[in-house]
C-alpha cells in the first residue's frame, strides 16, 4: 500500500511539476546550508536546477514499482526511497500535509520491515527479527502520538470545545471535494455530534486500541472518518496514509501472541 501510494503521488506530481517544481512553482526556495549531512536530506531545495526534481520523482516511481513486485533489495531500495521521498518533501514542504510527514517516518521504519524470515536460528535471523519488530512498534507509537497530540491541539481550540469547528471547516469550499455540507443547517447537529466523535476518537486510540474486543470497530470507524476527510474535506494524501497505517493495528491470529513473544523472547 505504500508503494502504491507513491505511485500515484510520483505521477501527480509529474502531471504538477511546474506547479511544485518549476521555475515559478507556488513554493519560495531560499537555499541554505544547516550542516554537511542534514544537507543530503535538502538537495532539491538547495539546488538550482530546474529539472533535478524530475529524476527524483521518476527514481521514486521507478523504485516503488520495482518493490511492488520482488523484495530482493529490500533494505537498500527502501533507504533510496526515503532518501528521495524526504527530498522531495522538503522541497515542497508548504505544499504538504501532515500525512506526508507520517509518509516520511514510515519510509525510514520500512527499511527495516521484513516480510519474510529464516527458519534456522542464527544470529543473523535474530538480528532481522529485532529490527522488525522494532521498527513495528516504532511505527504504532508514531500513529497513537499523532492521534493524541492532534487531539490536544484540538482541545486548546475554543471551536473544537464548542462542537462548532466541523461546521467552520466543511465551509471552505477550496478544500471540498464535493458540495458543502456546512451550507445545509439541517447537518449541523450531525456535524457538531461528529465534533465529537473526532475529538474523543483521537484523544482515547492510544488506549482503546489495545482492547480486543473493541479494535475492529474502533479501525472501521476510524476508517470512515478518513474517508469523510480525503473525499470530502479534499484531504486525500492524509486520508489515504492514515488509513494506511491501520495495517498495523488490524487484529489477526498472529498478533495477539506471537509477535510479543517474539519481540520480548
Amino acid at each position: 500500500m505504500l508503494y502504491i501510494f507513491l505511485i500515484f503521488e510520483s505521477i501527480y506530481q509529474l502531471c504538477y511539476y511546474d506547479l511544485f517544481f518549476g521555475a515559478n512553482s507556488i513554493v519560495f526556495v531560499e537555499p541554505n546550508s544547516i550542516g554537511f549531512f542534514k544537507d543530503f536530506a535538502f538537495l532539491l531545495y538547495n539546488s538550482e536546477s530546474v529539472s533535478l526534481s524530475t529524476y527524483f520523482i521518476c527514481a521514486t516511481l521507478i523504485l516503488s514499482l520495482l518493490n511492488l513486485f520482488t523484495t530482493r533489495f529490500h533494505f537498500i531500495t527502501d533507504f533510496l526511497l526515503w532518501f528521495l521521498v524526504i527530498n522531495l518533501h522538503h522541497r515542497i514542504y508548504p505544499a504538504l500535509t501532515g500525512g506526508d510527514n507520517l509518509v516520511n517516518q514510515f519510509l525510514f521504519f520500512n527499511c527495516f520491515l521484513s516480510a519474510t524470515f529464516l527458519i534456522q536460528t542464527s544470529w543473523k535471523s535474530e538480528l532481522k527479527i529485532c529490527f522488525h519488530n522494532i521498527a513495528l512498534v516504532a511505527i504504532i507509537i508514531q500513529v497513537c502520538l499523532v492521534y493524541f497530540l492532534s487531539a490536544l491541539a484540538k482541545l486548546s481550540d475554543t471551536e473544537w470545545r464548542g462542537g462548532s469547528a466541523l461546521i467552520a471547516i466543511s465551509q471552505i469550499r477550496h478544500f471540498s471535494l464535493f458540495s458543502s455540507p456546512g451550507s445545509d443547517k439541517t447537518l449541523e447537529p450531525v456535524l457538531i455530534f461528529l465534533n465529537y466523535v473526532v475529538l474523543f476518537y483521537q484523544l482515547l486510540f492510544p488506549v482503546l486500541i489495545w482492547v480486543k474486543r473493541i479494535k475492529k470497530p474502533l479501525l472501521i470507524l476510524g476508517i470512515l472518518m478518513h474517508v469523510y476527510i480525503a473525499f470530502v474535506m479534499g484531504l486525500v494524501s492524509f486520508g489515504f496514509i492514515m488509513i494506511l497505517a491501520y495495517v498495523f493495528f488490524w487484529p489477526d491470529k498472529l498478533w495477539s501472541g506471537k509477535f510479543f513473544r517474539l519481540l520480548f523472547s
